[in-house]
């Protein structure tokens, strides 16, 4: 299994972060011809595809092809070489693969070695659900249940804190929520852990080991203090820091 795992797009990194992560793209497609694109996770899907493609798609000698433009697309993700699972609204992304039936046959070409990519939403449905994410319920799929190409849960756009908001000339706290605390709420009724991936955060993951490229993140374990990791931290299935 070969997973590259965003927290955020290209929107979301500096310019030598978007350097870096176009390395990473090219040796996750290597030996690639097309890859496709999923754009389910936003209503608009071929503006959608075109924007990606257009915009920030890094390679010029792979195909990026939208899952939009086939009339079958179980068929294209059996047949795919590489699959790009873009960002927007999880929920969204999560309903349209259950209405289609594409959760079964999409986690088998990746499990089975087909090349992975998530960004946002799209890094949100490889865990075992989508129960961490941070987006506005708009639409109800049928569950919760995702990929589980990965054992533990993803919090993407993690921050520490509470936010401090324009207000005028200056800034203030918002007081509301912070991550942390909506991780320690899905902990009083899951068990599984959970990695708090920074904004523009990049895990790369091959069958049972990952490592963090881009970025920070923190991990969550039941009844344990989070602990924060940095760049080139490789961690296992359960979170563990090898």
């Amino acid at each position: 299994m070969n997973l590259l795992l965003s927290s955020g797009g290209n929107s979301s990194l500096n310019e030598e972060q978007i350097i870096e992560l176009n390395i990473h793209i090219k040796n996750l497609f290597k030996g690639v011809k097309s890859v496709l694109f999923i754009s389910y996770a936003q209503k608009k899907q071929k503006e959608y595809t075109d924007i990606i493609r257009e915009k920030w798609w890094p390679l010029n000698d792979v195909e990026l092809i939208g899952i939009e433009e086939f009339e079958n697309p179980k068929e294209a993700i059996i047949n795919s070489e590489g699959i790009y699972v873009g960002g927007g609204n999880t929920f969204l992304l999560t309903k349209k693969l259950q209405e289609k039936n594409l959760i079964s046959s999409l986690r088998n070409v990746v499990m089975n070695g087909v090349p992975y990519m998530g960004v946002s939403a799209g890094t949100n449905i490889a865990c075992p659900s989508m129960m961490t994410t941070n987006d506005m319920p708009v639409v109800m799929p049928k569950s919760f249940q995702t990929l589980g190409l990965i054992d533990f849960q993803i919090n993407a756009h993690y921050h520490e804190g509470n936010i401090w908001c324009k207000d005028g000339e200056g800034f203030k706290i918002h007081r509301g929520e912070t991550r942390a605390k909506r991780i320690s709420e899905f902990h009083q009724f899951n068990d599984s852990p959970v990695l708090g991936l920074y904004e523009g955060s990049i895990v790369r993951w091959k069958d049972d080991r990952g490592q963090l490229l881009i970025g920070d993140a923190s991990i969550f374990i039941p009844n344990n203090k989070p602990k924060k990791i940095g760049i080139g931290t490789i961690i296992d299935k359960n979170l563990s820091i090898l």
